[in-house]
C-alpha cells in the first residue's frame, strides 16, 4: 500500500484545518495545544469565525487565524506564520492581542469583565535573533522590576527554527509539551523523521489527535491544490525579492567600479589597460571615463583663466 503523503502543517491553511475540523480529534488537539501554550488546562473551547476557504484567490488576502474563546471568557487567536514577512511582527502581534480584548467588551461592562487574551503565533522563522530560546511569553510588565500589570494581554511566540535537535538519547517523555508540539509542526511531513513523530505522539495524546486530523485532511485532494498554490505564490514572492536584490547588488557594484576607475585615473595610477583589469570594467568604458575627466579638467582650466567675474 502506498504510504500516505502528509500535508505541510507549517502552511497556515493546513495548520488551521488541523484544529478546526468537526471531529473529536480536532477538538482534543486544540484543547491540548492551548493547554500547552498558555500553561493552564483548557477544558472547553469554542471556535469562532471558522471560515475554511474552499476556493483560493490570493493567499495573502485570506485570514487563516483561529479565533476562539474559553468557557471563562478568555479569548485566544492562534496562527501559523510559515514564511517571514516584511513587517514588524512584534507590533502586529501586540495589535491583535489588544484587539482581542477590546472586541470582547460590551458598552457598559465593568473593568472586571476584561478577559485574558492570548495571541499565539507559531513562527517558521526566528523572530528574535539575539535569543536562542524557542518559546517566549510576553505580557505587560514593569521595565525595572518585572512586576506584571494585570496579565490580561499576552503574546506567545514559538519559533520553530530554534527548537533543539532530538536524537535517540533524548527522553521524549521529559520534554515540555510545547516543545513536542513545535517538533510535530516542524517535522510531521518529513518522511525521514517519522520515527521521531511516532515517539512524540505516543507521549502526548493531544499530538496524537493532531496527527489523526492532519492525516485526515491529507486525503482531501483540494487541500493539496491549495498547498501547491500557496507554495507557488510564496516562491514567486521571494524570487521577486531575490531578483530585485541581485539587480541592486550588481548595479551598486558597477557604480563602485566606475568611481574607483575615476579615482585611479585622476591620480594617474596605472594605464587605462591596468585600471580596466583592476576594477573589472571594459577598456572602452575606462577610456571613455578618461576622456570625460580630461574634458572636465580642460573646462576647469578655462574657467580659471577666464576674465575676472563681475562682483555684486
Amino acid at each position: 500500500m502506498e504510504e500516505l503523503r502528509i500535508l505541510n502543517p507549517r502552511l497556515d491553511a493546513n495548520f488551521k484545518a488541523i484544529f478546526t475540523q468537526p471531529t473529536e480529534s480536532s477538538r482534543k488537539a486544540l484543547k491540548s495545544f492551548l493547554t500547552a501554550a498558555i500553561g493552564r488546562e483548557v477544558k472547553e473551547v469554542f471556535v469562532t469565525e471558522n471560515d475554511n476557504p474552499i476556493e483560493f484567490a490570493d493567499q495573502r488576502g485570506i485570514s487563516y487565524d483561529i479565533n476562539c474563546t474559553f468557557a471563562d471568557g478568555t479569548a485566544a487567536q492562534i496562527e501559523m506564520q510559515g514564511y517571514e514577512q516584511d513587517y514588524d511582527y512584534g507590533k502586529r502581534a501586540e495589535y491583535y492581542a489588544a484587539r482581542l480584548i477590546s472586541s470582547t467588551l460590551e458598552v457598559g461592562d465593568y473593568w472586571e469583565k476584561v478577559p485574558q487574551a492570548y495571541q499565539i503565533s507559531v513562527l517558521n522563522f526566528s523572530f528574535d535573533t539575539t535569543n536562542e530560546e524557542p518559546v517566549h511569553h510576553y505580557t505587560m510588565a514593569d521595565i525595572k522590576d518585572g512586576s506584571k500589570l494585570s496579565g490580561r494581554l499576552n503574546v506567545i511566540f514559538m519559533e520553530l527554527p530554534k527548537v533543539p535537535p532530538i536524537d535517540e538519547k533524548t527522553d521524549i517523555r521529559n520534554l515540555p509539551p510545547l516543545i513536542k508540539w513545535c517538533k510535530f509542526f516542524k517535522e510531521a511531513d518529513n518522511p525521514s523523521q517519522q520515527g521521531l513523530i511516532e515517539s512524540i505522539i505516543k507521549s502526548e495524546e493531544g499530538i496524537m489527535e493532531a496527527e489523526k486530523a492532519l492525516k485526515g485532511i491529507s486525503q482531501e485532494r483540494w487541500r493539496w491544490i491549495i498547498q501547491g498554490q500557496i507554495e507557488g505564490k510564496e516562491r514567486d514572492y521571494y524570487s521577486s525579492i531575490h531578483n530585485a536584490e541581485e539587480r541592486g547588488i550588481k548595479k551598486g557594484a558597477h557604480a563602485n567600479a566606475i568611481e574607483s576607475a575615476r579615482n585611479l585615473l585622476r591620480m594617474a595610477l596605472g594605464t587605462p589597460e591596468q585600471i580596466s583589469q583592476a576594477v573589472s570594467l571594459p577598456l572602452e568604458q575606462v577610456l571613455a571615463l578618461k576622456e570625460e575627466l580630461e574634458t572636465e579638467k580642460a573646462a576647469n582650466l578655462a574657467n580659471h583663466i577666464s576674465p575676472e567675474k563681475t562682483m555684486f
